[in-house]
């Protein structure tokens, strides 16, 4: 009996989304100036779009491979597995954009999303900011 290879790459697809959604998630890139403290940067976000995009694989991959009914290894798994790895790293890329953003204002990057926000929308984010600076002053020093 043949092995259902479609299904396999469907099923490895979106193993390896879910490995890039942990990486993108979990590695920080985006250190603040002046502080020890790093969030997500461009890279973050780029890595978990691409997960995502594994994603779309392992679902197209997983749709393909049920027709191959006579074919051993996995069918359904692909597009299960796909789903979920798509919600997922979906929610990844939006997470690390917003972290992106709060760390580009507080860099000072110019044509944030944030430093085009009114005032008073953005003081708890400015108060956040301070009080990281403060902490890290505080903890050098003594």
């Amino acid at each position: 009996m043949k092995k259902n290879v479609k299904g396999f790459i469907g099923l490895f697809a979106g193993i390896a989304s879910f490995v890039l959604t942990g990486v993108a998630a979990s590695v920080l890139t985006n250190k603040i100036e002046g502080t020890k403290i790093a969030l997500h940067g461009d890279i973050n976000v780029t890595m978990a779009l691409i997960a995502a995009a594994l994603g779309l694989v392992a679902i197209v991959f997983g749709i393909l491979s049920i027709k191959h009914k006579d074919q051993k290894g996995p069918r359904k798994a692909g597009i299960i597995v796909g789903v979920f790895a798509v919600i997922i790293a979906l929610a990844a890329a939006g997470i690390c954009a917003l972290t992106r953003e709060i760390a580009n204002y507080a860099n000072g990057v110019p044509g944030n999303a944030i430093a085009q926000m009114d005032e008073s929308q953005r003081e708890s984010i400015d108060e956040f900011i301070k009080n990281i600076r403060t902490d890290a002053a505080t903890s050098q020093n003594g």
